[in-house]
């Protein structure tokens, strides 16, 4: 049997899919997968494929996901605490403050840090900045074009990846957490008291002081849509990447 002919059976479609996406580190996009598989597979195909193979792994140990585009295996949520039993070693989770920057990017994008500080009430340590462009959650998008011309900063692909969203509309109606109105009104709050403790500070003040940790032990929650909390323990290491 020819080649062509292989992968135009579905029971070849279907194995070829299963292990490319078993083998793959990363989820596998429509375009990524049409070319490894030959562009003779139709998108069509390859959806209808992927979807009965999200249905015989429904109960399983493992499952198909949606996640940045495209298509990953990963563990059951269930199966979490077991599977982190592999591993003894524990990355610190970030802390509040590290989160905050995070959901005010998220939700805020392109954000500069001036703005995630009047938002937040006090100045975002580098540190802070650094390690979640070193995750890969946060990048640089550009420059604001204003005096002085500050970073823009936005979401990255890992951030998609490492929180289980397909994209940045899967995140809940930031309607549910806080309406426009307040926002605006704690960030005209927020930069008068900012301006004028700038005013009263020391010289030579470090912006990375221990008030504003990159890591900490506190679980940190996000209201969802449903109302109920949603613990966010972010601390992706190999047990998360695993699921």
């Amino acid at each position: 049997m020819s080649k062509e002919a292989e992968m135009t059976d579905p029971t070849q479609l279907s194995q070829h899919i299963e292990a490319l996406l078993l083998a793959s580190d990363e989820p596998l996009s429509m375009k990524k997968l049409r070319g490894l598989l030959g562009e003779d597979i139709s998108s069509a195909d390859i959806r209808a494929t992927i979807s009965e193979l999200e249905s015989h792994y429904q109960n399983r140990g493992i499952r198909i996901n949606t996640v940045a585009g495209g298509w990953q295996f990963r563990t059951a949520p269930e199966h979490a605490e077991l599977i982190q039993q592999l591993w003894q070693v524990r990355t610190p989770r970030l802390s509040r403050s590290a989160l905050e920057t995070l959901a005010i990017i998220a939700y805020r994008q392109p954000a500069t840090r001036g703005e995630i500080e009047a938002l937040r009430g006090v100045k975002v340590s580098s540190n802070i900045i650094a390690s979640l462009q070193e995750r890969g959650w946060i990048k640089v998008l550009g420059r604001k074009e204003v005096p002085g011309r500050p970073h823009l900063y936005g979401t990255g692909r890992q951030f998609l990846i490492d929180f289980e969203l397909n994209s940045l509309s899967d995140l809940p109606d930031s309607a549910q957490l806080m309406d426009e109105d307040e926002i605006q009104q704690i960030v005209a709050e927020n930069q008068a008291e900012l301006s004028e403790s700038q005013d009263n500070a020391p010289p030579h003040q470090d912006d990375n002081s221990e008030q504003d940790p990159i890591y900490d032990n506190e679980q940190t929650s996000l209201q969802t849509e449903t109302g109920n909390p949603e613990i966010i323990q972010a601390d992706i290491g190999p047990a998360e990447q695993a699921s």
